[in-house]
């Protein structure tokens, strides 16, 4: 199975999850140019072609791909796409989703930038894990502030752009099985968001986790194990190992 990572966030975001899941699992996370401390240059190109430069410098086509949220844009772009790279089965956690039915205004966009705000506080204090206890308070606010001046626009208009274009994908021309997983306490995607995309694709279910927010695999990764084990139980995963390993 293989990782992708949202924006401003890194492959070792996927550590508290991958150490919770069965042992015949082999995980794989992509270290994809949106980490922290990028210059946004990347910005030329597509989300979903470096996406897809990650997948072709693996050995083989995965059987499962599971992306969060800046990452799971540019998976589904390759899913409405057709891209042969991508796997029969993918999950999709707290993705950037716009409704067709949601107007792009300015109230919107304040909205989102507010959320933008709160995610990169909330991606700073999970990426510091239990270190965060030993931290002055004060120091904590300094930190993130100055995160959030580092990313500055170029990060927030990246997420704008993506959140505003997703309302006018193909989903129904994917053809893989999806999951897509939300949280009741995620500011960007709403249950009812989410219930919009999951009905749009074919072959998608949905699962909320009411206390989840959007960075629910880091911080519950436990509990989003286990939807991930219920989902594959349901929809197994047909393997390209000869030895015939799962994922």
């Amino acid at each position: 199975m293989v990782f992708a990572h949202g924006l401003e966030d890194s492959w070792a975001s996927w550590l508290p999850l991958s150490n919770v899941l069965p042992s015949d699992w082999y995980p794989v996370a992509l270290d994809l140019p949106w980490r922290p401390g990028n210059d946004y240059r990347w910005r030329h190109r597509p989300s979903s072609q470096w996406l897809a430069d990650g997948l072709d410098g693996l050995d083989r086509r995965p059987d499962l791909l599971v992306a969060h949220s800046y990452g799971a844009n540019a998976l589904l772009e390759l899913l409405c796409a057709g891209d042969r790279r991508v796997p029969d089965t993918v999950i999709l956690i707290c993705p950037l989703y716009r409704p067709p039915d949601v107007v792009v205004t300015w109230r919107l966009f304040e909205r989102a930038r507010r959320s933008f705000e709160q995610h990169i506080h909330d991606s700073l204090r999970s990426r510091l894990g239990t270190r965060l206890r030993a931290l002055d308070p004060d120091v904590v606010d300094r930190m993130i502030a100055k995160a959030f001046d580092r990313v500055g626009p170029s990060g927030f208009l990246t997420v704008f752009d993506q959140f505003s274009a997703s309302a006018s994908m193909r989903l129904d021309r994917v053809t893989a099985r999806v999951l897509v997983l939300a949280g009741g306490s995620d500011p960007t995607l709403s249950p009812q968001a989410a219930r919009t995309l999951a009905d749009g694709m074919p072959h998608a279910v949905l699962s909320v986790g009411e206390s989840y927010d959007h960075f629910c695999y880091a911080r519950q990764p436990e509990d989003v194990a286990s939807r991930l084990r219920a989902f594959l139980d349901v929809s197994p995963v047909v393997s390209g190992h000869p030895e015939g390993a799962a994922t």
